[in-house]
This record gives structure tokens, C-alpha cells and sequence, in this order.
């Protein structure tokens, strides 16, 4: 094949054919796809295969299809067939927490274990980085220390040692059956496993052993940066796993319920923003439920209670954390799916900066993202929840210390919203509060008697959907947020 590069459209995507795309082999089979410029697969934020005319997707043994990642069956699939054909690939996959990279893993594994692979599946983990390659180990099923003291104790490089152990059995397995290894959770492994996977898939690229590593992309990690950098630059194929399309959502909806969901279910589940496992405990907690009926041949949500279901999700979400940025979440949960680090950190009583290192863990464990004015809840679904952990009156208390801050900065829209929310016969304050409101917009009263038609039990944002109202307009100096 010419050396040249020859670059052709698919789809919208580039695909690029160049001898440094071959999985660290000889053979230009399976090249790199990526969108222009950005050197990284994205797939599934678009419904249009991006390998329309390569072989059929691959089928987890289930006998059911992910919604959504034909694209990556095919890869995967081209990966395998590579290996039974005796030679070597890479496949790198990024994605944040509950994307299905996990699940993408299991089902590689049943397949490939169909077509006769050896398996040797792992994942790393906080506890298990203290210990030496331990996700390679774990899926070889590999001791974690020498059998005996004689092993090794003239060596003066045990590391290089346990690397030529861990080379031999993989070369071993591979004489006698194509091998697939997955290691996921890749964020959490230790210096020595990512060492020998810089190191043994270029080894091993002469061998049928196909390589599938994960890793959730918010965790941010140099040294794992610099290995998949490393990785694909020397061949190996790297994807992002995006959120599903809202018509894959609509796809699972129907599929699940046994008709097309209508408006108000699709507004529940977008508050999944596409995240196939919260979806799925979505659902499951419909069912357990019972609140989806099908009725005029559309299937309806009817609750506007958030299931059990989604609660535990979130608490588990927030039991990983620190106690700090479990505080922080929880107050900016308060303030909307948007958020400003300023507002937070004044109901905290803490300058902004003392907050960076919270800030920090909580978008690296993917709960929050960042945009150009402000912070936000990456799942709708999960900062309902993360509110809701806070005991009623004291969530009350700080609505009406949020409906206080914003009054004072003359955001009389958002402080009626808090206001509203921490109303009830007994709290004058709150609806002294929203006298003021009124009084600030011209109608007297109009506040407090709105105040007791809603008892103070109207959610602040409707379930399933964004605050439809919108920000009240910024006052030079104020610093009031305006709304997405």
C-alpha cells in the first residue's frame, strides 16, 4: 500500500488510511475514524452509522443490541477478526460515568468468548493502585506476590521482571487461542500497570491478542493521559463514547413500555441527558412503580415522584465523595441545573477559592461540568435527589437564605422561587420575604397570597425538565445569574 496519506469523507467524519493506523501491525485493516481536527472518535451523537459499508455489527451472545453503538460493534468486531487472523489491536475507550463503556466491555467479552477467545478481563480500582499491576494480575489470574523468595531476589529490577511474567503468560495463552484482554476503570491504575501496557501491546502486535482498555473521561489523570496519547499515536484506535441520541432514548422508551412515550415521559428522561445506565434505573423504577400506563397508545408517566430507584443512584453517587463537595452539592443543587460557584460559596460562608479543590472532585467524578458563566449539573436526575438529602426544614432554611441573597442583589424572580420554597404559616420571614418581592415588582401582596395557594410544596423545577421561568436581567454589580 502507498504510503500516503488519502483522506475520504464518511458520513461527515474522516477517515484516515495511513501506515501509522494499523494497530501496531503490518496490515492497514482498521483505521482511525475521527471528526475533523479533534483526533478522537465520537460516537453516537450522531444516529448515521459512521461505517456504513462495513460488515454487520457484532451481537453480544445476549442476542440483544446496544441502542445506539452499532458503530462501535463494528469496531469491535473488526478487532476480533484481526486477532483470529493472528494479529494484535488496541482499542482505547473514554466516556463518562454510566455511558456503558463497562457494559460495552461484558459484551466484548461474551462475544468473544463465542468465538473461542481466551479472556483475560480486569478493572482497576483506589485500593488496588497500591499494588503493582494489579489489574493485569487480577485478569490473568496472576499471584500478587512471587511464589517463593528465590523468584526473584537477585533481580535487580523486579518490575521488569514481573513485565517479562505477566509477557510469557500472554504469549503462552496466545500459542494455543486468539486472546482478548479488557482492563477497565483504567483511571485508578497504578504507575506499573500502565508502564506494562505502554510496553506489551507493541511487544505482542505479532501475536492474536486484541486489547480493549476503558477509562471514565472526567477522572483526569496525567499519566493515563499520557498513555492513551502514547497509545494512539503509535496505532491504536481511540473512542468516545457519547451520550445516546435523543432517538435512542425514545428507541429504549418504547421498547420498554411497549409504546412511544409522550411528551412528559420524554421530559423525564431527559433528564438522563442520554446516560444509558441512569436511564436504565429510570425505567427499572417506573416499573417497580407501576407509575407508566399506556393510554391513547402513548406511554405516560404518572407520578411526579422521582423513583426509589434514582434516589440510591444518587446517594451512592455522593457517598464517593468528600464530605466538602458533598456540602457543596447539595447547596447548589438548591440553586438549579445551573449554578454560579460565587452563590454557592456565599451560602457556604467561604471565599470562591477555597472551593477549587471540591469544584474539582466533583467534575471529576462527572456529576458537574463547567461552562462559560457558570457550573452545572451534568444529569438533571441526580441533582433532584442530591437536594432532596437535605432534611425538609433545613432545606426551607436555605431557600430562604438563597431567596435573601438574591432579593438583596435585586433578583426578585429567582428570590420568589426560593421564597415560595421555604414558605409555611409559621415562617414570617419567608413571607415578609416575599412581600418584598411583590413590592419590588409592583404588586402588593400578589407574593405572599400565591405563597399560601402553594403551601410550599411545588417543586422548584419541574421534574424531568429545566426551570422553564427565565433569569431576571443582570443590575450592573449584582452578579445575578442569568438562566440557560
Amino acid at each position: 500500500m502507498a504510503s500516503q496519506t488519502a483522506i475520504n469523507s464518511i458520513d461527515g467524519l474522516l477517515v484516515e488510511r495511513n501506515p501509522k493506523d494499523v494497530l501496531m501491525t503490518g496490515e492497514v485493516s482498521l483505521q482511525r475514524v475521527r471528526p475533523d481536527n479533534s483526533g478522537k472518535v465520537m460516537i453516537g451523537s450522531s444516529p448515521r452509522s459512521v461505517l456504513r459499508n462495513s460488515t454487520s455489527p457484532v451481537r453480544p451472545a445476549t442476542g440483544e443490541a446496544m441502542r445506539g453503538r452499532d458503530a462501535e460493534w463494528r469496531i469491535i468486531g473488526e478487532l476480533l477478526r484481526r486477532a483470529q487472523r493472528g494479529l494484535g489491536g488496541l482499542l482505547l475507550i473514554d466516556g463518562e460515568w454510566g455511558v456503558g463503556k463497562s457494559l460495552l466491555l461484558r459484551e466484548s467479552e461474551r462475544e468473544a468468548a463465542v468465538q473461542g477467545f481466551s479472556l483475560a478481563a480486569g478493572s482497576a480500582d483506589r485500593i488496588g493502585r497500591e499494588i503493582p499491576f494489579f489489574a493485569l494480575l487480577a485478569a490473568l489470574n496472576e499471584p500478587f506476590g512471587s511464589r517463593t523468595a528465590e523468584d526473584h531476589h537477585d533481580l535487580a529490577d523486579t518490575v521488569a521482571w514481573r513485565l517479562g511474567q505477566i509477557r510469557a503468560r500472554l504469549e503462552q495463552r496466545a500459542g494455543a487461542t486468539p486472546v482478548l484482554v479488557t482492563l477497565d476503570d483504567l483511571q485508578w491504575a497504578s504507575p506499573a500497570t500502565l508502564l506494562a501496557l505502554r510496553v506489551l501491546p507493541r511487544e505482542l502486535a505479532r501475536y492474536p491478542v486484541a486489547w480493549i482498555l476503558a477509562r471514565a473521561s472526567t477522572q483526569q489523570d496525567n499519566l493515563v493521559d499520557l498513555l492513551f496519547r502514547v497509545l494512539e499515536s503509535d496505532g491504536a484506535i481511540h473512542l468516545w463514547l457519547a451520550p445516546l441520541t435523543d432517538d435512542a432514548v425514545t428507541s429504549v422508551l418504547t421498547e420498554a413500555f411497549g409504546a412511544p412515550p409522550d411528551r412528559s415521559l420524554l421530559a423525564l428522561a431527559s433528564g438522563a441527558a442520554g446516560n444509558p445506565a441512569l436511564l436504565t434505573e429510570l425505567i427499572r423504577g417506573l416499573r417497580d412503580d407501576d407509575a407508566v400506563q399506556v393510554t391513547d397508545g402513548y406511554a405516560r408517566s404518572m407520578s411526579d415522584q422521582l423513583p426509589q430507584r434514582i434516589h440510591t443512584v444518587a446517594r451512592r453517587r455522593l457517598d464517593g465523595l468528600s464530605q466538602r463537595t458533598r456540602h457543596l452539592l447539595k447547596i447548589a443543587a438548591l440553586l438549579g441545573r445551573s449554578f454560579r460557584l460565587e452563590d454557592v460559596a456565599e451560602m457556604l460562608g467561604e471565599p470562591p477559592g477555597a472551593l477549587l479543590a471540591t469544584v474539582e472532585e466533583a467534575m471529576d467524578a462527572g456529576i458537574v461540568t463547567a461552562a462559560e458563566d457558570t457550573l452545572s449539573f451534568r444529569q438533571e436526575l441526580l441533582r433532584h435527589p442530591a437536594a432532596e438529602t437535605i432534611p425538609l426544614p433545613v432545606r426551607r432554611t436555605l431557600h430562604r437564605q438563597l431567596g435573601d441573597i438574591l432579593l438583596n442583589r435585586g433578583c426578585a424572580v429567582m428570590a420568589a422561587e426560593h421564597l415560595l420554597e421555604a414558605t409555611h404559616s409559621s415562617d414570617p420571614a419567608a413571607l415578609n420575604g416575599l412581600d418584598s418581592v411583590s413590592a419590588n415588582r409592583g404588586r402588593p401582596g400578589a407574593a405572599r397570597s400565591g405563597a399560601h395557594t402553594s403551601g410550599g410544596s411545588r417543586h422548584a423545577v419541574p421534574l424531568g425538565g429545566r426551570r422553564r421561568g427565565s433569569y431576571c436581567r443582570r443590575p450592573a454589580g449584582t452578579g445575578c445569574p442569568r438562566r440557560a
